[in-house]
């Protein structure tokens, strides 16, 4: 091995990790809730890391977010207020703004470090985002900003960190916490959350998707590979009104032409059937799975 180089090492459980090589690295500083760093990767380019995880990287991260915006706006007759919790790259907060009928776009992180951060050196993930007048950036707990706001939202889309123990964000994936955020949501509206990993974390994924097939009537979970995690990823929607699964493939096509400003580099009608084809092993594991997230015992994933 060359001597000089350096590694981002990144462990998916206690018996596996992925390794990353560092072209260099842009800025690293440590804000009060977490270490941010962006790096450039030899494979992946400009990289956000958050804790040690990869957050996103500029080679894949549209996969990730398209995944988690789209079908659940498509899925809402016309989403005109939209909440972000988390999400501090600008990314989902793009997506969504590319909807034609949002009018207001209220994006909450914890960290406004993160946010900074973001303005300053993840522009091709915002895009000038959080310069749309129809956004207000709230720096806010988002546990605290769903139990005490009083405004009302068509569509919730959750892009937070995973439930990592040692940290508040178990919070966010428990049964109390999806009680409020249906609180929150207008009639014919709906929420998505990322869902962990499928290939890691098979039991967090599966417990998320349990524990909000409990509180809302309709639930259903996609999945997608995404290249720099080096595995899959789980997205759930919920509602009491709508479901990703109706939208049909011979009309899915022309709403994202009438309904979405510019190109989208992954999602479409032919996407939209493969990530909701979820393999049968996994589908038999989320058939297998009793277990409901609460805080009194939340679901957590290896640090």
């Amino acid at each position: 091995m060359q001597m000089g180089w350096s590694w981002h090492i990144e462990w998916q459980s206690y018996s596996e990790f992925h390794g990353h090589l560092i072209e260099r690295v842009i800025e690293d500083i440590k804000s009060p809730y977490q270490r941010v760093m962006v790096a450039e990767l030899t494979k992946f380019g400009k990289t956000l890391i958050i804790d040690g995880k990869i957050q996103s990287t500029v080679y894949d991260e549209f996969i990730y977010h398209e995944t988690l915006v789209h079908p659940l706006l498509l899925s809402i007759r016309t989403p005109e207020d939209v909440l972000i919790l988390g999400g501090g790259e600008g990314a989902t907060l793009r997506e969504a703004l590319k909807h034609k009928s949002v009018k207001k776009a209220v994006m909450v992180d914890i960290d406004k470090e993160v946010v900074n951060f973001a303005k300053k050196y993840l522009q091709e993930w915002h895009r000038g985002s959080f310069d749309d007048p129809r956004v207000s950036v709230v720096i806010s707990d988002a546990y605290q900003y769903v139990m005490n706001t009083k405004d009302k939202f068509d569509a919730v889309i959750m892009d937070l960190t995973d439930p990592i123990l040692g940290n508040s964000s178990y919070k966010l994936y428990t049964k109390e916490y999806y009680e409020k955020v249906k609180e929150l949501i207008k009639p014919g509206g709906g929420m998505v959350t990322q869902a962990t990993s499928p290939s890691f974390n098979t039991e967090s994924f599966t417990v998320i998707y349990n524990t909000l097939k409990h509180v809302f009537q309709f639930a259903v979970a996609s999945i997608v590979y995404v290249p720099a995690f080096d595995g899959l990823w789980g997205f759930v929607y919920a509602s009491d009104y709508v479901n990703p699964l109706d939208l049909l493939k011979e009309d899915l096509d022309k709403k994202i032409r009438e309904r979405i400003n510019g190109d989208l580099r992954f999602y479409d009608a032919e996407t939209h059937r493969m990530i909701f084809s979820i393999p049968k092993y996994i589908r038999d594991e989320i058939l297998r799975q009793k277990r409901i997230s609460t805080e009194s015992e939340p679901i957590y994933i290896p640090t």
